[in-house]
């Protein structure tokens, strides 16, 4: 056993959770409407082939080499049609990892000289933007709902490998969906994966806010 060269591994590892088959990045944007914090969403183009027509944060994918910040802010450029040096990236909210395999890294920002209404979005990607007050992430509880997804038997899986006292790895899976009703338009709910970020989001806020 080579200790050292053990050692030199762990020494230069990043630790992360196993069997990710794909990392994103978000941002929560913030900009100032009428003097007070606003969460800048999106509207997803519907010549978009995932997630058409969802709300949103501005982000994607996490290319080769690239850092999930640096994926963040590249993202946020692209889709919002801004300059980067109107971002100021004020650190890492806690990350989301997905029962299909991916994780979801979240910044929280800071937008200078930008005007909402005056936002003109890559058209290929998204909608058209709108903001929610961050208050009301703060000041509310999400409407929270438990769906269940149920687990049928894969006839080509080998469970005469395991022991028949093993039930676990087959139970059916729950997961708790958020929905922040607060909305001006029905079609402008936030729901989902992002309101799941959103209200860790808040609860990392309130602790000092």
């Amino acid at each position: 056993m080579d200790k050292e060269k053990i050692q030199d591994i762990l020494n230069h590892h990043e630790p992360g959770p196993l069997d990710l088959d794909h990392r994103f990045a978000v941002l929560v944007a913030l900009a100032e409407v009428d003097g007070e914090a606003h969460v800048i969403f999106e509207k997803r183009s519907i010549l978009l082939k995932n997630h058409t027509g969802e709300v949103s944060l501005p982000g994607g994918k996490i290319e080769a080499g690239e850092t999930p910040k640096e994926a963040a802010i590249r993202e946020t450029v692209e889709e919002l049609r801004i300059r980067e040096e109107q971002i100021e990236i004020l650190g890492e909210a806690d990350y989301l990892v997905l029962r299909t395999g991916k994780a979801v890294h979240c910044f929280i920002g800071i937008l200078h000289d930008v005007v909402i209404d005056e936002i003109e979005p890559e058209p290929m990607e998204v909608a058209y933007v709108f903001s929610v007050p961050l208050k009301i992430f703060l000041e509310q509880e999400p409407e929270a709902h438990i769906i269940e997804f149920k687990k049928d038997k894969d006839e080509g899986f080998p469970y005469e490998l395991i022991p028949k006292t093993t039930v676990a790895p087959f139970r059916n899976v729950q997961d708790r969906i958020y929905f922040y009703k607060e909305a001006r338009e029905k079609e402008q709910i936030v729901w989902g994966m992002t309101a799941k970020i959103m209200y860790g989001v808040a609860r990392l806020l309130r602790k000092g806010l």
